[in-house]
């Protein structure tokens, strides 16, 4: 098992104030480029390409699988909770042939691998569940336990198997603290909180 320093030296990029917890498991860190200010807690598997934004936390036990061709994308401000499952590629269980990695192409079922992506400020529930192809909009947050088959829109809560809209965000307030902490951050030395 490798060390989180080995992992953060391995990656195609990394940002400052970078915390990665020894547990983590990142199959290919040289297709995963992570911004400033992000953690990635205890025990979270990684199996694909990612690309991850400025103040990022991703809490224990996330799992964002479907292979090296696929992508996962956390923009700005994201947030998965405890136990997210995040799918970009997953074998076709529909299809007629056999499912699972250790089986020779030839016999296996289609692939489907689409990205993962959550814009600016969405953030996800503990145990979510995520379908390879599924775009969250900008601010959208999705409750506990919820299964997130389709796109979602931005600035809604969302939250069920499928996941439906229930309230809106406060988009306004978000962005202006946003503003205000991205301004102080720029008046900082070495740009970073304690």
């Amino acid at each position: 098992m490798r060390d989180a320093l080995d992992i953060l030296k391995s990656l195609k990029r990394c940002g400052e104030d970078v915390r990665i917890a020894g547990t983590v498991v990142i199959k290919h860190p040289e297709l995963v480029s992570i911004g400033n200010h992000v953690a990635i807690d205890d025990f979270c598997v990684v199996t694909t390409a990612m690309e991850i934004g400025d103040y990022v936390h991703v809490c224990p036990f996330v799992s964002i699988v479907g292979g090296q061709s696929a992508l996962c994308i956390l923009r700005d401000f994201t947030g998965l909770a405890a136990g997210c499952r995040l799918i970009c590629g997953s074998d076709d269980y529909l299809g007629s042939g056999l499912t699972n990695p250790t089986i020779p192409r030839a016999y296996r079922a289609r692939l489907q691998i689409a990205p993962v992506v959550l814009e600016k400020h969405a953030l996800l529930g503990t145990n979510c569940v995520v379908h390879p192809g599924v775009t969250i909009g900008e601010g959208a947050a999705i409750g506990s336990c919820s299964l997130v088959t389709r796109s979602l829109e931005p600035w809604l809560i969302y939250r069920g198997i499928p996941a439906k809209s229930v309230r809106t965000r406060d988009k306004e307030k978000m962005l202006e603290l946003e503003a205000r902490l991205r301004k102080e951050l720029s008046a900082c030395p070495g740009g970073t909180y304690s």
